[in-house]
């Protein structure tokens, strides 16, 4: 299942820009903390860097080289642009340790830029995906100098939102990602580190928002690997940064994956032509850089705090959704509304039922991957392409191990804009098991679309820092986090949620028995039971737009 691919991301925000006539570039070495030398290329507006700019830095692990064409596209902007190579890649020396030294190696590099005489004074950093990795790991304690970030599709907790979700490991985008780096050590380390200890808490972002001093224009898709991370980013630096970071934040989420950041088609779905935002994004960075490096761009100060695109009905004409929806805030004002599971495979919103059903897991059959958050598309799973974005799930759904739990007709249109999760008690046989679900969108002609999609392990249930076991015969609740979303059901459609006991390789196979999971070995076919009762009330809740609202928490870890 396993192969080594070089994600296209890069190259894809690289194809948003237009090359320059000319610029000049200047080859040197930037010294870390540690002395480890950090290969830089520094591009100026004019000939022999003569003259002094706002600075743009760009970090990489996939070479610098590659970064030419946007730094040309930033002189043209009216900024000088570093392009450097991570510790440990391209020609930078030392080992790639994966973000964890980018903090201390952005700040050094910060400083340098700041002691150029090509320099003016404010600084900037963007790029997408690990780009985007490297802003966020260096954003907490930066130097003053830094005023702005761009980062797209990225995270800034490399734990919850790329190794691990709910517990479990993220076998495809990890293993893959990790092993085209040539970076199979980390595997190895995050497979000693599944629990969220000290190796993770030494590089966590997200607790030292107060210190992150600088505004940020944070981009991503409904679709993205890394989207909760985007979503997390912007909440918590906005509500909870230091002086010039807090209030200071911009979102834009549009119905793309990792690849197809600002096109229309996605997965197996062609949104409408107002989902392609290609010609858009650059003039939004460009304006968004320049508002806070150089000043003259007032319009970046009205912009709506978060613009997200409200997903509908793909190929339906007028189906409510499928536009532009500018927001104060991310999450937006909405209350939960619950659909209970029942035996008949029904969700109801009312609890009117009792009843259980058994779900077989066996570890030696998984069930596979069918489009969602994925990197590697093209990933071949029980002999097809595993895909990305929305795609059918109707295959899944017509094996014996996936229970399905759909709605009546929607009489009228649902709209669901925030986070989802799913509450679902279990009477297990086995010590350990995993629960992954799918929320999916049932078209007229039978499609199940995937919306969005989640796991969570039983014995990280009680905190993803410690371990607790299942107690067989004794029942549990377990909840499955599906992160986000913003879509529009349309009536004559039905809400669907699919649960089974895996999702593979997205998630790595448990073998349910409770044994050490680097251990390996056949595993054990768990069967628990989900029970739907008034006292159990296994569900999926909805945050909807004008339902009762729980009071908003902050996502701050320690």
């Amino acid at each position: 299942m396993h192969r080594s691919a070089r994600p296209a991301l890069p190259l894809l925000v690289a194809a948003l820009f237009v090359t320059p006539a000319h610029a000049q570039e200047i080859s040197t070495f930037v010294t870390a903390g540690d002395g480890v030398r950090l290969a830089t290329d520094v591009y100026c507006p004019m000939l022999a860097c003569l003259g002094s700019w706002p600075v743009v830095l760009q970090r990489t692990p996939y070479g610098r080289g590659e970064l030419e064409t946007i730094c040309r596209t930033m002189n043209v902007w009216g900024f000088a642009c570093v392009a450097q190579d991570v510790r440990g890649s391209g020609d930078s020396e030392g080992q790639n340790t994966v973000f964890r030294d980018d903090g201390p190696d952005g700040h050094a590099t910060i400083d340098w830029i700041t002691g150029q005489r090509w320099c003016d004074g404010p600084i900037g950093t963007f790029g997408g995906s690990a780009l985007g990795i490297t802003q966020y790991a260096l954003a907490p304690g930066a130097p003053t100098a830094l005023k702005a970030s761009v980062p797209v599709v990225a995270t800034p907790d490399f734990y919850h939102h790329a190794a691990f979700n709910g517990g479990a490991l993220r076998e495809a985008l990890t293993y893959n990602w990790l092993e085209g780096q040539g970076s199979l050590d980390f595997w190895e380390l995050i497979r000693q580190h599944r629990l969220y200890d000290a190796f993770w808490r030494e590089v966590e972002v997200l607790p030292r928002a107060a210190d992150v001093r600088a505004a940020g224009f944070h981009v991503g898709g409904w679709y993205d690997i890394f989207l909760q991370g985007t979503l997390d980013a912007f909440s918590t630096f906005q509500h909870h940064g230091g002086p010039g970071a807090a209030g200071m934040q911009k979102l834009l989420i549009g119905p793309w994956t990792h690849a197809t950041l600002g096109q229309n088609v996605v997965g197996e779905l062609i949104y409408p032509a107002n989902a392609i935002a290609a010609d858009d994004l650059p003039t939004m960075f460009r304006d968004f850089l320049q508002h806070h490096l150089l000043g003259g761009r007032p319009d970046v100060a009205r912009w709506p705090a978060a613009r997200v695109y409200l997903m509908g009905a793909a190929g339906e004409l007028n189906a409510p959704g499928n536009v532009w929806v500018e927001l104060d805030d991310w999450p937006p004002a909405t209350g939960t509304i619950p659909y209970y599971l029942t035996p008949s495979g029904d969700l109801l919103p009312q609890r009117v039922f009792s009843g259980q059903v058994e779900l077989p897991i066996d570890p030696a059959d998984p069930v596979p991957t069918r489009g969602g958050a994925e990197l590697f598309p093209d990933l071949v799973v029980d002999g097809r392409p595993m895909g990305a974005g929305p795609a059918d799930q109707r295959t899944i759904e017509a094996r014996t191990d996936v229970l399905e739990f759909s709605t009546s007709l929607l009489i009228e249109p649902v709209t669901v804009m925030g986070r989802v999760k799913v509450h679902l008690w279990v009477v297990p046989n086995t010590p350990d098991l995993d629960l992954a679900v799918r929320l999916t969108d049932v078209y007229p002609d039978g499609r199940s679309m995937l919306v969005t999609d989640g796991i969570a392990r039983a014995r990280t249930r009680c905190g993803d820092d410690r371990e607790c076991f299942l107690t067989p015969g004794v029942a549990a609740e377990i909840t499955v986090d599906l992160w986000s979303t913003a879509i529009v059901f349309n009536a004559l459609h039905r809400i669907r949620i699919d649960v089974s006991g895996s999702n593979a390789p997205r998630f790595e196979v448990n073998p349910n028995d409770g044994r050490d999971l680097n251990l390996g070995g056949p595993g054990v076919v768990a069967r628990p039971r989900i029970l739907m009762d008034a006292q159990h009330p296994s569900r999926i809740e909805l945050p909807v737009p004008g339902a009762p609202r729980a009071p908003r928490r902050a996502v701050l870890r320690r």
